[in-house]
């Protein structure tokens, strides 16, 4: 098995901060967590952020290069907390005190995963990731009822004392 097309990180630097659960720097088959478990971490971990990412608007996968710095080292982190885990280890094994005040670290990855994105969505944008898609998506506002009648506003600016000027018009 290798790592999806959309995933970030790689094995090799997940090893590079977890070194006493390798085999001379390398997972194998005969280490714990498996090479095979720490390209599914990284899948995993890189499917949850590229939902909130396709959510936030970016083109899947973020391919900027500092953009992409960026959620290596989040996919990495979380990975390499999740090697600990498989060894009983660190915030995400069974019984440590973080699990018990949530429910599992899959719901702890996609809390931090959305955070991620939402606090940087517009720095990943900056740095010239690809954002197809407006936060406004999705929002719109209905014009007519059901019966074809135009719905008026329940509020108007004239309400609240405000009037329309045309700045372009001239008088």
């Amino acid at each position: 098995m290798a790592i999806g097309a959309n995933s970030y990180g790689t094995v090799a630097e997940v090893a590079a901060l977890v070194g006493r659960y390798t085999s001379s720097g390398s997972f194998g088959a005969g280490t714990r967590p498996t090479t095979t478990q720490v390209e599914q971490f990284i899948d995993r971990v890189s499917g949850i952020i590229n939902v909130f990412l396709a959510e936030a608007g970016f083109t899947i996968p973020v391919s900027q290069t500092d953009a992409k710095l960026a959620l290596d080292e989040f996919v990495i982190s979380q990975a390499t907390l999740l090697a600990h885990a498989a060894n009983g280890a660190g915030p995400y094994a069974p019984n440590s005190r973080k699990l018990r005040d949530t429910r599992t670290p899959s719901w702890l990855i996609m809390g931090e995963a959305s955070d991620f994105v939402s606090t940087h969505a517009d720095g990943l944008e900056a740095l010239g990731a690809t954002r197809t898609r407006l936060l406004t998506y999705g929002l719109g506002c209905r014009l007519t009822d059901d019966s074809g009648d135009k719905i008026e506003p329940m509020f108007q600016r004239k309400q609240f004392g405000n009037t329309i000027v045309d700045w372009d018009i001239d008088e």
